[in-house]
């Protein structure tokens, strides 16, 4: 499992200078277990934000809600490293810091080609915000610690997992159903039979559609599991016969006259088409299972939220 650049995004770390009975401190934003983030850090992380997200400085400034929103999804992201990294050291893992430079190395190309358009414009940007490179290669080291940890939770599970939660939610691994249709809208009962009278005599569907439909002539394509198209008008599609024509039909736009071009009936995938599938979902469900347990047990404290 190699994390996503936007996944790196989101874990992200910070700290503001306060005074206090004559003297500065470092703000803390939250402990984990007992650890410290700062403000500062967080602060280093929305200065990374920034970097890849540079269509978003202005909104950071003069958006308050909007930095606030960032800011939380942020130092939320530092915490889960942050715990990350604490289960790393409490199972005694062991980091390959070759692996890890590799890792830096390749994940780094993959942020220039992603965001920059050359070597000179990553670093002039980095220039720009005066960000140190060695914040942005501790955030992809982080990046690195997910998938050590992960790699570790998920080793034990067998293709006869995988196979259990294909069983086990077949409705995953479900290929939809489909129809391709067109449709004449009027807006009386009265006009749609009409239509059907005409179509009946031999006319041609588009051309009847373009002398009186409210809707522009086009077909168009629907699946099963689209909740975007009025029920009523979806079920008469699906219980049409390929190039056959519907009685009227009433929604809340009117009445259509629905002409079925192409029609494919729901299918589910064997087992052997998704198995890479099904084994990364269910590692995907451990993993999740497995964190979850570990934000639950850690002692949290989000001074964020306070605010």
């Amino acid at each position: 499992m190699k994390t996503s650049t936007k996944f790196l995004i989101l874990f992200l770390s910070a700290a503001i200078l306060f005074t206090a009975a004559g003297c500065q401190q470092e703000e803390i934003m939250a402990e984990v277990n007992g650890e410290q983030i700062t403000r500062k850090q967080l602060d280093e992380r929305l200065l990374i934000f920034t970097f890849f997200m540079e269509d978003y400085s202005d909104s950071l400034e003069t958006d308050e809600d909007f930095k606030t929103f960032i800011e939380s999804s942020l130092l939320n992201s530092m915490i889960q490293a942050r715990l990350v990294k604490q289960e790393i050291q409490t199972l005694d893992l062991e980091i390959d810091e070759e692996a890890a430079e590799q890792y830096y190395q390749e994940e780094l190309e993959e942020i220039k080609l992603e965001f920059f358009q050359s070597e000179d414009q990553f670093q002039n940007r980095i220039k720009e915000l005066k960000l140190s490179e060695d914040i942005l290669k501790e955030m992809i080291h982080e990046s690195f610690l997910v998938n050590l940890l992960y790699e570790h939770v998920v080793a034990g599970i067998s293709q006869q997992d995988a196979r259990d939660y294909f069983e086990e939610n077949q409705d995953i691994f479900l290929e939809p159903g489909f129809v391709r249709v067109s449709h004449i809208l009027v807006e009386m009962e009265e006009e749609a039979e009409k239509v059907i009278e005409r179509l009946e005599q031999g006319e041609d569907f588009e051309e009847v559609s373009k002398d009186v439909s409210l809707d522009e002539p086009m077909d168009f394509v629907i699946y099963q599991v689209d909740h975007h198209y009025d029920p009523t008008f979806t079920e008469a599609a699906f219980a049409l016969e390929v190039g056959n024509i519907s009685e009227p039909v009433e929604t809340p736009f009117g009445w259509h006259v629905i002409k079925l071009h192409e029609k494919e009936e729901s299918k589910y995938f064997s087992y052997e088409e998704v198995e890479e599938d099904a084994m990364a979902l269910k590692k995907e469900e451990v993993f999740t299972e497995y964190f979850m347990a570990l934000m639950e047990e850690a002692d949290i404290k989000n001074y964020l939220e306070d605010h």
